[in-house]
């Protein structure tokens, strides 16, 4: 009866290692997968107060990398660039610059300041069907 109560003991500690072994890599994939650092992305979308605005009639499409603690890319017209601090599942965005050319068509800018005016603050990262959502207060940003 005392080896059936070892063998027990040893078999309920094996299946507990390897349950949390197995939590632990499931969570580092899905932090993996929502990792901004090293990663180009496309600006597919922003949505802000309910209004969607997208990239038409842009010769470029525009996007964002990450690296360590700085951002940069293009909105559609200019460049830009600035810091950022991720903590967990969340992004602050601080020190946005961008250069100042004026671009034509009306929609390349709209689309541009849109992007532009709300990339500041601080981010919810989420991961929808394989995209990523910086969610603000006012702005949700879409990319992929």
């Amino acid at each position: 009866m005392k080896k059936f109560g070892v063998a027990l003991a040893s078999l309920a500690f094996f299946v507990g290692c390897a349950s949390h072994n197995g939590a632990d890599k499931m969570e580092g994939e899905v932090m993996k997968t929502l990792s901004l650092e090293g990663q180009n992305l496309k600006i597919e979308k922003i949505v802000i107060s309910g209004k969607s605005f997208n990239p038409e009639n842009m010769e470029e499409n525009p996007n964002i990398s990450f690296d360590k603690d700085k951002f940069y890319g293009f909105a559609g017209c200019n460049r830009f660039f600035g810091n950022y601090e991720k903590k967990d599942m969340n992004i602050q965005i601080d020190g946005a610059a961008s250069t100042q050319m004026l671009c034509h068509p009306q929609s390349v800018m709209e689309f541009e300041s849109a992007f532009l005016m709300n990339f500041k603050g601080n981010f919810k990262i989420i991961n929808e069907d394989g995209k990523i959502i910086l969610e603000g207060n006012a702005a949700k940003i879409y990319l992929k």
